[in-house]
């Protein structure tokens, strides 16, 4: 039932009402039918929609170190402009089990550049030869 509230303000929300007149009006509607009590599990279910929305939307440049950040921004700068996404909306994330180079995830792209994936390409073209 939290679901289904949580669901219900998030489109309301969504459709341009105002954040702070929803939930009062939310409030109140559960106050008038006395389930008021379901308001802390209506924000976790809608805490987890806003989690699974802002994944699916997420744009993400995930790096070996901090040091990588800018060099992988450079290279990276014509996918996102062939995809119209600006280089303020990409997230940067360090993700320990590269070694180096860079892979833009999301929005339906995937564009690998770490050594991984070069060091396999290698290893391919030689191994069929």
């Amino acid at each position: 039932m939290q679901t289904a509230y949580a669901q219900a303000l998030w489109k309301i929300i969504e459709n341009g009402a105002n954040p702070r007149s929803a939930v009062k009006t939310l409030c109140q509607a559960l106050n008038a039918r006395g389930r008021l009590g379901l308001l802390p599990k209506i924000a976790r279910a809608f805490s987890l929609l806003a989690a699974r929305d802002e994944a699916q939307n997420a744009v993400v440049l995930k790096i070996a170190r901090a040091s990588d950040e800018k060099n992988a921004l450079k290279e990276a700068n014509g996918l996102l402009k062939d995809a119209a996404i600006k280089t303020d909306d990409v997230k940067i994330n360090i993700d320990e089990n590269l070694i180096g180079g860079w892979r833009l995830e999301g929005l339906e792209l995937l564009h690998d550049a770490s050594y991984r994936r070069q060091l396999l390409d290698i290893y391919e073209r030689v191994s069929d030869g």
